[in-house]
């Protein structure tokens, strides 16, 4: 019988971008070992992908089923209840994230000597069913080395990518380049008190220089923007511009089948970058810093992401 990996739960990393690089570094460690793995915490997104749901059936039934869509069931606290209880009498067969160092899975080499015997613990132990607690687990090799079977496996499902097809490919027929833009706004307005939190005119001045940059004509180029709050087309007036508008998946993959992505810090421009192996220009301040990016044309692991440090 083959040893399984299952995410239990992952501790403030909820929403769809961090619980997916998370997931994905997972995936690759168990491709990697050989292991099983599922993910009981998926829920809340299993409905955009084809991901098979845990083989548990009370797992399925109360989180994975109709039950769940609810809002009355979720104010219950069941799943919160759950993890509270596997932390209880479960302990000995949870591996803990580092709280202070992502923890790198193989094959990429654990940050500290704890991790390493960690790793090592999984593989000695008797245990058939390990669970993982927290969102900071990594695998920068592994997620290269299986970027195939990442892509296949998180695919979304087919009513997604019809949807984003008709898009893009209306588009295409009008503009040789297509480029991604996401801009976070709703909750980075507060997030470390607006660090990363860009207003509409100063993207507006982004995507100017981009053009510059890339030696790109304005009427062979076509900017998608995607984001949690409303867009004021006059600020970007005199760019052809396209607005999705889609749920944050179809925003997601929308982003990943551009060209390369301009956008704010954060996991979500990261995963479309790495899902899409595209390039990843993060909106920065006081000024773009362009050389950095100079003949970048594929997904790399930029050094000024919240994916990475974060």
């Amino acid at each position: 019988m083959k040893k399984r990996i299952i995410i239990l739960d992952h501790e403030g990393g909820g929403r769809l971008a961090n619980q997916l690089w998370n997931f994905i570094s997972i995936y690759a460690y168990s491709l990697e070992k050989n292991f099983v793995l599922e993910n009981y915490s998926f829920f809340r997104y299993q409905k955009f992908f084809d991901i098979p749901s845990p083989r548990n059936p009370l797992i399925r039934f109360f989180f994975f089923g109709f039950l769940y869509k609810q809002h009355w069931y979720r104010m219950l606290g069941l799943y919160e209840k759950f993890i509270a209880f596997m932390h209880t009498f479960y302990k000995n067969k949870i591996l803990k994230e580092d709280r202070v160092n992502q923890f790198y899975l193989s094959p990429s080499t654990p940050a500290n000597p704890e991790q390493k015997e960690l790793i090592q613990w999984i593989d000695d132990s008797h245990f058939k069913t390990i669970y993982t607690s927290g969102w900071l687990f990594r695998n920068p090799v592994g997620i290269q080395k299986y970027r195939k079977e990442i892509t296949e496996y998180f695919k979304p499902k087919n009513s997604i990518i019809i949807k984003i097809d008709s898009l893009l490919s209306s588009l295409r027929l009008k503009y040789k380049h297509i480029i991604g833009v996401h801009i976070r706004q709703t909750d980075y307005k507060r997030w470390h008190n607006g660090k990363y939190f860009f207003e509409q005119a100063k993207v507006r001045q982004i995507l100017d220089e981009y053009l510059k940059f890339s030696n790109k004509k304005i009427d062979e180029t076509v900017f998608v923007i995607c984001s949690d709050g409303e867009i004021d087309q006059s600020i970007f007036s005199g760019l052809n511009i396209a607005l999705p508008k889609g749920n944050e998946a179809e925003d997601l993959f929308t982003l990943a089948k551009t060209d390369i992505i301009i956008g704010s810090n954060s996991t979500y421009g990261a995963w479309a970058s790495y899902y899409g192996n595209i390039p990843f220009i993060i909106f920065e301040r006081p000024a773009m810093n362009w050389d950095y990016y100079k003949d970048r044309r594929e997904y790399f692991e930029n050094k000024k992401s919240v994916a990475v440090f974060y």
